[in-house]
This record gives structure tokens, sequence and C-alpha cells, in this order.
């Protein structure tokens, strides 16, 4: 068995260029003993979580959604909005919110102090994440951005 202590993790802060996407994350999973976007097929845990912390005025991720992945978030303290590829809803402090592969998703701090909220994923084989703004996709394992084109199944291939 492996403990560990939230005061203890180191948290990673993730900011975009202009600070519109900024967080603080701690990885829990990794912290006790998961691999980076590895889930028990390749010798991970069956789900991450993380710990995230949004300042006032900022949102965690572009709005994306996940092909394959599950995440269930349970908002700890703030108060923020979610917004599930339609609407924004707002959620605060003792909430949970789920969301399921193909759902697009984001989550901003509206509050006056940090937005903090656990995120439970769990861990399929393989994911592409889509960022709908860019066209851009995300994928896992690999972990490398492609611009999709649609192409003939057989172009290169003879």
């Amino acid at each position: 068995m492996k403990t560990i202590r939230l005061q203890e993790v180191p948290a990673e802060e993730r900011s975009s260029p202009k600070g519109l996407y900024h967080l603080f994350q701690k990885n829990l999973s990794l912290v006790l003993g998961g691999k980076k976007d590895a889930g028990p097929a390749a010798g991970g845990h069956p789900f991450d979580v993380a710990w995230v912390s949004v300042p006032v005025g900022c949102k965690n991720w572009p709005v994306h959604r996940h092909s394959a992945q599950w995440e269930f978030y349970f908002v700890l303290a703030g108060n923020g909005r979610y917004f599930d590829g339609t609407e924004w809803n707002e959620i605060r402090a003792g909430q949970a919110v789920l969301t399921a592969p193909g759902e697009e998703h984001q989550i901003e701090n509206r509050g006056t102090g940090d937005l903090v909220y656990l995120v439970i994923a769990d861990m399929p084989v393989a994911d592409v994440i889509a960022y709908p703004a860019t066209g851009l996709a995300f994928v896992k394992p690999e972990r490398q951005f492609v611009r999709p084109t649609s192409v003939n199944y057989y172009d290169g291939h003879e």
C-alpha cells in the first residue's frame, strides 16, 4: 500500500502564453506509482486522479472532447461554471460532474477565489482528444498533436 499527503505533493503549473488557460495540478496517481497516460494494459492504474486549482478568471483547458475517456469532477472549493458543449452550467463546492466520451467540456473559474476540484479519469488503452476551435487532435498514448485530414483509406499504401 502506498499513501501520500496532498500537502506534500508538488503542484505543476500549466499556463497558456496569454494566461487565459491557467491551472495548478497535483497528479496524485503518478505520485502513487501510476504511469502518465498509461492504463493497466501498459502497466499503469485503471484510473488517474488529480487535484486541480484554477485561478480567478481562468479556464482549465480549451474546449475539448475525448474519444474514449470518461472524466468525473468533484468540486472541493470555490465556484465557477462548466461548459457541456452547448451551454454553461454553474458549479460550486460539493457538486460533481460526469463527462462521457464524445462530450465537449471546459471549466472556468468565475468566483472570487480559487476553484479547486478533483478529477478522476479512467485510462482507456488509447484516446484522441479533439479541439473543435482549432481542428487539432491530441493522440494518446503517443502524446502527439495532429491535424486530421480526410484521405482515402488506401492513400500511400499502393
